[in-house]
């Protein structure tokens, strides 16, 4: 009997120890993203969304030469994209995550106005 409590105390421990674990490496990842920003050309600009193509060099242009980019719904300081006009060069700064498909797709939180 006591032997059988001992075990149960230290599975008990062990599971509490991976659940943290667990929650702090990955649940909680979102926090340790770096956010990467790029140069890109404006091809078509649909008010809540824009069609880029990333500049030469650029690390994104290895995933798609074309990019729509979309604002997070959370980001209270940028929500309508339509003052930037087709042929500006824009810097976009989002997660770092591409979502792979035709034409590839971002979430920025910012998108500044060079030319």
């Amino acid at each position: 009997m006591n032997r059988r409590l001992i075990f149960l105390i230290a599975g008990l421990i062990l599971a509490v120890l991976i659940i943290g674990i667990v929650n702090r490496f990955i649940i909680n990842n979102e926090e340790s993203i770096n956010n990467v920003s790029f140069n890109a050309k404006v091809l078509e600009n649909n008010g809540d969304s824009m069609l880029v193509e990333p500049e030469e060099g650029s690390g994104e242009l290895n995933s798609s030469d074309k990019i729509v980019v979309r604002v997070r719904q959370d980001n209270a300081g940028l929500t309508d994209l339509s003052e930037f006009s087709e042929g500006s060069i824009v810097k976009i700064t989002y997660d770092g995550m591409i979502m792979e498909s035709y034409p590839a797709q971002i979430n920025a939180f910012k998108v500044e106005l060079l030319k």
